[in-house]
């Protein structure tokens, strides 16, 4: 009786995900007051040859999310991924036994004539660096969700170490060439290369807006992307403040001051459930650089009870746009992170990079959330606090 009955509920699970994979799924707009526009570009360094292909000159592919208010966004829909990205992301969830759906989903934008450029003139703009060997494709609802609290999002990919870019004209760049620690008998030589690349192609985009010395911008990231704010921060002053969001640090940043004497920096630092500064020793390391340095003038560590490392990328939110979550197996369950709803994570994000972004940027006053527990927001824990203004 136990075999039929195991027999029923997969062939029904079986049933399910195979009509899922007929659909489309439309990912809302942020949950802020503004919607969002959205701009692809394509930026090439002619003055840099790509660090990792000295053939041609770098080039990288950039999403800009605008805040727009809702009375001037006509909304239309657009996809997801792009064909290539979305089939190379579907082989690689695959190995994790996730459902092929990855090519059924479409972003809900505000629709936007021409080649227009942030509205930074009336908004702060914040770069996001995704995590190593995913896409910055993989964060667009997470950055839509930031610009609609009025921060315009701009998130890079970076060629050759991020899955897969694809190109205006068609090209396509497969990654694969930064070596993980792990599988480099613990040397941390590649990633460091790559977070250095990353650095630089962070400071190309702030030239190519026109963003001079004296301005000021926040950078934030998932993962790798999360050590690549960090490390864009120490190499240009320009950023005011910086997120990680779960990743682990390398490189200078463990053991150099961030900011200078004319430029105070600061930070955030926002683990998963039990990743923090007492479980990662380059976490430790960070926070003792940040406690030592005399130009940054303030820093929290962070995290939301119950989330895990792969809560702050869109994974999270698909698959509840796509009902599948609770028809996941265990593997696919790690790949997406928790079980925490993404819509609720985007809630909580929503609410605190926005308000950190804007206090460090000189704009508004602390939020009451980063100063105790706040009942609104009950799964978020203020691990270390560090204040010198």
């Amino acid at each position: 009786m136990m075999i039929q009955i195991l027999v029923v509920v997969i062939s029904a699970l079986v049933q399910y995900i195979s009509a899922t994979e007929h659909q489309t799924f439309v990912l809302p707009q942020g949950t802020g007051p503004f919607k969002s526009s959205l701009t692809l570009s394509e930026l090439i360094d002619k003055s840099r040859p790509d660090p990792f292909n000295a053939s041609h000159a770098r080039r990288i592919m950039i999403s800009c999310f605008d805040p727009t208010p809702a009375s001037s966004c006509k909304l239309t829909q657009i996809p997801y991924f792009p064909p290539v990205t979305a089939a190379v992301e579907n082989e690689i969830v695959a190995e994790y036994e996730f459902p092929q759906i990855l090519g059924h989903f479409e972003l809900e934008v505000c629709a936007k004539k021409g080649n227009a450029t942030p509205n930074r003139g009336r908004f702060p703009v914040a770069l996001f660096s995704p995590g190593l060997n995913t896409s910055r494709l993989f964060y667009s609802s997470l950055a839509q969700e930031i610009a609609s609290h009025g921060i315009v999002v701009i998130t890079i990919d970076h060629p050759y170490d991020v899955d897969v870019v694809e190109f205006p004209n068609g090209d396509v760049i497969y990654g694969g060439r930064v070596t993980k620690p792990a599988d480099a008998n613990g040397s941390t030589a590649s990633v460091e290369h790559a977070l250095e690349v990353r650095a630089q192609d962070a400071s190309f985009v702030l030239n190519t807006l026109g963003i001079g010395k004296q301005e000021k911008v926040v950078m934030f990231g998932q993962s790798f992307g999360g050590a690549a704010a960090a490390t864009s921060m120490l190499r240009d002053k320009r950023f005011r403040a910086g997120v990680n969001l779960d990743g682990m640090m390398f490189g200078p940043v463990l053991n150099r001051s961030l900011g200078d004497a004319k430029n105070k920096q600061a930070f955030l630092l926002w683990g998963s459930s039990g990743h923090d500064t007492t479980t990662d020793e380059t976490w430790g390391e960070f926070w003792s650089a940040l406690q030592r340095s005399p130009n940054v003038d303030y820093a929290k560590e962070m995290t939301i009870v119950g989330s895990g490392h792969g809560s702050a990328w869109d994974l999270n939110i698909l698959v509840d746009v796509a009902g599948i979550r609770d028809g996941l197996s265990d593997t696919a369950r790690s790949l997406v992170g928790s079980s925490i709803p993404g819509a609720r994570v985007w809630k909580v994000l929503g609410r605190y990079l926005p308000s950190f972004f804007e206090f460090t940027l000189g704009l508004k006053d602390e939020d009451v959330v980063f100063k105790a527990p706040n009942h609104r927001f009950p799964e978020v824990e203020i691990l270390r606090s560090l204040e010198k203004r």
